[in-house]
């Protein structure tokens, strides 16, 4: 008796192993991204998908789902079945939104963090005819009556928060003007509606036509896309990081094994040399950093720039 029942509990414990390298090896179906067509983080997720489809052999839906500031894409993910199959193309709205939304329609803790996929560390980009270095943007902005204004992606985007942070480490008044998406935002610092903006690396190609000026990174290295141009930190401004990044998340309950799968499978097509060039395309930088890391500058996200929201009384309601 004894004996059948250990050999019983030996072919269930394989039949749950051999359950679970399944499940682990379910083909991905759809990647939610929640925001609308034609941005970065639509594009993006649209190479990760066509890459991962490649991979599997078998097609992945992107399925854009925008609005509530990304609310609505994450929600979905949030309840959709824990499986591996679904996965969110989350970003730094991921991290804000509990803080900038009262009424949020998924909690927090039911999305996890899979691996990052990409980042595109800020640019101070200004008015060509406003200043050549910071230290003029800082005395212009101390002594111009009508202060400093900064252009900015929508309330609580990485550029809003990026000013922010700038401006409280400097103490200076700043007027923040929000539009609704990116391409809004640069085309009046192009036409000097506003004086500056925090933006990715795609908008070098309007300082090599002569038309703004970048002034620094806000990273604690230089780019190797823009060696010549020096950090913040570099120029007396410390610790003012500010980045846009790509993270995937699943629903929280997903196994260890499916979320192990998943990190091999987006760590080797973020190793292609065709990812790295399409990112560089949309002025981002394909990187890959695991559960681990990824959870660490997660949450590291999530508290500085709560801090800054509550400091800002910022709200997307």
């Amino acid at each position: 008796m004894r004996a059948a029942i250990a050999r019983l509990a030996l072919c269930l414990a394989a039949a749950s192993v051999a359950a679970a390298s399944v499940a682990a090896e379910a083909p991905v179906e759809r990647i939610v991204v929640p925001y609308a067509v034609g941005g970065v983080t639509d594009l993006y997720g649209r190479v990760l998908a066509e890459r991962l489809a490649a991979a599997q052999g078998a097609p992945i839906l992107v399925d854009n789902r925008p609005g509530g500031g990304a609310a609505i894409g994450t929600s979905h993910v949030a309840k959709s079945p824990p499986d591996g199959r679904t996965l969110l193309l989350g970003s730094v709205g991921t991290a804000t939104n509990p803080a900038m939304i009262k009424a949020l329609p998924y909690d927090p803790r039911d999305i996890v963090p899979v691996a990052q996929v990409a980042v595109s560390p800020l640019i101070l980009y200004v008015r060509a005819d406003l200043a050549t270095d910071v230290r003029q943007l800082i005395d212009y902005a101390r002594k111009s009556p009508r202060g400093l204004s900064f252009a900015n992606s929508g309330v609580g985007s990485s550029p809003n928060l990026a000013a922010a942070l700038f401006a409280r480490e400097l103490g200076l008044q700043v007027t923040h003007v929000a539009y609704r998406g990116t391409s809004a935002a640069i085309n009046d610092l192009l036409g000097g509606q506003v004086d500056a903006y925090f933006d990715t690396l795609q908008a070098m190609t309007h300082v090599k036509a002569g038309r703004i000026r970048a002034l620094a990174v806000a990273a604690p290295e230089r780019l190797e896309q823009a060696p010549d141009l020096p950090t913040l930190d570099e120029l007396g401004v410390r610790d003012v990081y500010a980045s846009s990044w790509w993270g995937i998340f699943v629903a929280s309950g997903t196994s260890k094994e499916g979320v192990q799968a998943l990190q091999k499978r987006l760590r080797a097509v973020i190793d292609e040399p065709i990812v790295q060039q399409r990112a560089r395309e949309m002025g981002a930088i394909a990187v890959f950093r695991d559960q681990a890391d990824f959870q660490r500058f997660f949450d590291s996200e999530v508290a500085r720039w709560s801090a800054i929201i509550a400091a800002e009384n910022l709200s997307a309601q």
